[in-house]
This record gives C-alpha cells, structure tokens and sequence, in this order.
C-alpha cells in the first residue's frame, strides 16, 4: 500500500515534549529530598539518571518516527520472543522489596512489563487487523488475541504485578473494540475475568488490606499502614490550593509521602502548581488524546488505526488510574503516570510508543478522501496479498 507520506503532527509532538519537560522538573524537585536524606545519594541522582534516559527516549523517539509503521509488524519476530525471555529472566535475578519486576543492568534496571505491554499492543493490533474478515467469529477473531495476551499477563502477575497485567488486558480490550469485535463476545471474557480478578484481589490478604484503605485512608489504623501514600498524597494536594506552593516548596517530599518521584510525583506537582497547574497538566494529556484518536479515525489503513488506538489506551488508561489513586477516586495501584514518573525504561518505551504514533500521523489523509474507493482497494489489497 503507498500512501501519501506527509509532515508528523506537530500539535502532538510539542505536547509530547512539553509533558516530558513538566517530567523532568517535577522529578528534579520531588527526588532531592528522598535522594540525598534517605538514600544518601546525590541530590540530583534521580534527575541526572531521567535525563540520560529522556536523551535516549528522544533518539529512540525520532527514529521511530521515521520507520515505516508497517514495519513493527515484521518486527513482532524478535519482539515477540524477547518480551517472553525477559518475563522468564526476571525471576532469575534477586527479588526487589518481595517483587520479581526488574533486571539488573549495571547501575540501571529493565523492567521486562514495560516491553511486554509496547509488544502486545502491537501484536494485538497486527492480529487483529489480519483477521478482519473473521472478527465476528468467538473462535477466530476473538479468542487467538486473548490466548497471547493471556500468557503475557499472567507471567506478569508472577512477577507480581497484578496492576501490569491488568493494564496489559486492558489495552487489549481497548484494541478488541476498537477493531469491531461484537461487545457479546467481548462480555464474555471480561465477566469472568473481572470475577477471577475479584477472587484474586480478596484471597490476596495486602490487596484485600489496600482496598480497605482506600476506603477511609485516614483511619488510625489504616494511617499507619496502607492508608499512608493515599492520606499524605490528598495532605499534599489540599496544601497546594488553587495555585500552589511554587517549584521547590513541597512540604511532603520531605520524607512524609515515600518515594514522591514514582507512583504519587502527581501529588507533589498539585502542591507546588496547585489545582490550576494540574488542570494545564491534565489539559495537555487530554490534547494529546485527542490527537491521538484523530490520526486512528484519519489512517486508512487497519493495523495503523488499531496501533493508534492502543498507544493512546496505554497512555490514557494510565494517567486515568494514575490520576485517580493520587485524588482518593482509585483504589492505590502501582500505574505510573506516563512522561512524568520516574523510571528509565518505561520512559524509552514511552518514547519509542509516540515515535510510532508519530509517524501514523504522517500517513493520516483527509476526512473527504477517507473512504474513497481507490484508498479502500490499496488498503484491501495490502491485507489480501
């Protein structure tokens, strides 16, 4: 299929690049305290080692978004295999805090999750856009996707990381609906599976714990235990008001709120930009939704729009969730919040993710010209060779 190459979507690259920016100053200011007191490392450990890594994302960034995306479908040979070796590898290296999620690199780690969920949103997508004619078949359309997915997330939950792995189906689901599977065939995996999910939660007695928590955070009990990340986080937001302490001024990163650069950075920014700064926040990953659902509507070609649509799952369910466990609407689960998190490896995934939506948007083509008969047979085509 030849499509018309064009220019990327620059909205969309400047919000990119503005969320990793707001990522970087909101790690400088929220890690000092925590790397210098607590761990007694430098005080811009956490920040020097993001740069080095948002210097790599943007290398991995600019050639992704020059590499044809048709590409990654030749590419699932190799990502394939190495995201299952890396999910079996990491329980050969010592565990983390009770968790197998990490290989040792030198004085970096790999989180093999993060590579788990850039493949299957990808193979999902290819899969899916190669059986079209047979999404409405259980059997065919629905089950084969679900088979892959499965096995990815369940390694994962040994890890474990039960939150990986939901993240993980999720997209996948995302990616199901967005390809026209019928919701009945749908419905019939997520009801069990959100039963399983249920089961898996209350057996689990620190999960079991952690949604009790979430219930009233600010219990006597649930203050010194589970409830202490959520209650702190919602003391680091009312602080903040309307327009915040300023850059710098925090007063829960002071070894209140534990490890204020990972899962509740979000937290910390609200107190020193206030409510107003995590609306602009907030806007920018809503502007960058937007854009993202605009090139899978505008691509005329399937495995493009279905990728579109499960980069923009993976970014959107994770700042939802992220969002949510920060403001006391979500029970607390380890989501990071994309671009403004720490973390080294899911940041070059990140990066490496909207290089490729980036380069879908040079392939998207008028709303007029979107079902024109000629386009529908070069996409048909490609499929039917």
């Amino acid at each position: 299929m030849k499509l018309t190459r064009h220019r990327p979507d620059f909205i969309m690259l400047i919000v990119i690049l503005l969320l990793v920016s707001i990522g970087l100053l909101t790690i400088y200011s929220a890690s000092i305290i925590w790397a210098y007191q607590q761990l007694k490392f430098s005080p811009h450990h956490f920040f020097v080692r993001q740069c080095i890594f948002t210097v790599l994302g943007l290398i991995v960034l600019f050639v992704t978004m020059n590499l044809n995306f048709l590409n990654w479908r030749k590419l699932l040979l190799l990502l394939l295999p190495a995201s299952l070796i890396t999910l079996i590898l990491v329980f050969a290296f010592p565990p983390v805090n009770n968790v197998h999620r990490w290989i040792p690199l030198g004085s970096f780690s790999f989180q093999p999750s993060e590579l788990a969920t850039f493949t299957i949103t990808i193979y999902v997508a290819h899969l899916l856009a190669k059986k079209h004619d047979k999404i409405h078949d259980f059997k065919k359309g629905t089950v084969p996707p679900l088979v892959v997915t499965g096995l990815f997330a369940g390694l994962v939950m040994m890890q474990p990381d039960m939150d990986a792995a939901a993240l993980i189906v999720a997209i996948t689901l995302a990616i199901m609906f967005g390809a026209g599977i019928p919701v009945a065939h749908i419905l019939k995996v997520v009801l069990p599976a959100a039963v399983f999910a249920i089961i898996a939660v209350f057996a689990s007695e620190w999960r079991r714990e952690r949604i009790f928590a979430f219930l009233d955070p600010f219990s006597q009990e649930n203050l010194q235990n589970f409830g202490f990340q959520q209650a702190h986080s919602l003391y680091a937001i009312a602080s903040g008001g309307w327009w915040g302490k300023g850059l710098g001024r925090s007063i829960e990163k002071f070894l209140y709120l534990p490890e204020p650069h990972t899962d509740f950075v979000f937290a910390i920014f609200i107190e020193e930009w206030g409510i107003i700064g995590g609306i602009v926040l907030i806007g920018l990953f809503g502007v960058f939704i937007w854009r993202s659902i605009r090139v899978a509507y505008l691509i005329p070609d399937r495995f493009g729009a279905l990728l579109a649509i499960g980069i923009t799952s993976m970014i959107g369910i994770a700042v939802v969730v992220n969002i949510g466990m920060v403001t006391g609407t979500l029970p607390v689960m380890g989501i990071p919040l994309p671009f403004i998190t720490y973390g080294g490896s899911a940041l070059v995934l990140k990066m490496a993710a909207m290089g490729i939506l980036l380069n879908l948007s040079r392939y998207t083509v008028e709303k007029e010209n979107l079902h024109s008969p000629g386009l529908r047979r070069q996409v048909n085509a490609q499929y039917n060779a």
